[in-house]
């Protein structure tokens, strides 16, 4: 990949517990509310373990998802970062299935939604819209969700070998498609 840019970039931050009273604040600052899994990882799985002792997720979080330096999730829809990416590899599959794919947000009605529109795509979360490339943007996303899971099963432990696949799965279904396009 050299110096080239890539389309998408994705940084986790694991929310810092009982920080948030004024959500104002938060969106302005929320550098003081959240931790970077890259820039600090060992202090994120410290707060993902803290978490997980009060609350049955320990992603609550922001996902700072961006197509060509463009936010994609404004800092104030900060939910359950796992559950995220999630979603966003099954509205990918739906997608390349039926040319839309939607869902919401784990814990707030905040609709993500990613729909065919010509050559190229329409990816929205809540009330902003973005037109995509789909021939960056899904792979793009994927690669980035497989970074996430990837330092999940690394750095919490877990197995996450089913959503490693699923990810797997869902890049060989683009390639294919892709394949039978040209």
């Amino acid at each position: 990949m050299g110096n080239t840019p890539r389309a998408v970039t994705a940084e986790s931050f694991i929310l810092v517990p009982h920080t948030v009273t004024d959500l104002e604040d938060f969106s302005a600052h929320h550098e003081r509310y959240l931790v970077s899994i890259d820039a600090e990882p060992e202090r994120a799985v410290s707060l993902w373990h803290e978490r997980l002792r009060d609350n049955p997720y320990g992603s609550e979080g922001f996902l700072d998802l961006r197509y060509h330096g463009q936010e994609l999730m404004a800092p104030e829809l900060w939910d359950e970062v796992y559950g995220i990416w999630h979603s966003l590899v099954e509205i990918i599959d739906d997608f390349l299935a039926t040319g839309t794919g939607s869902d919401l947000f784990p814990d707030q009605p905040v609709g993500i939604e990613l729909k065919s529109h010509g050559r190229s795509a329409v990816f929205r979360v809540h009330e902003k819209s973005v037109t995509v490339d789909p021939e960056e943007f899904i792979p793009g996303v994927l690669h980035e969700a497989k970074r996430y899971f990837s330092w999940v099963a690394l750095r919490i432990g877990s197995d996450e070998t089913p959503v490693l696949e699923r990810i797997e799965s869902v890049g060989a279904r683009f390639r294919r498609e892709q394949h039978r396009s040209t």
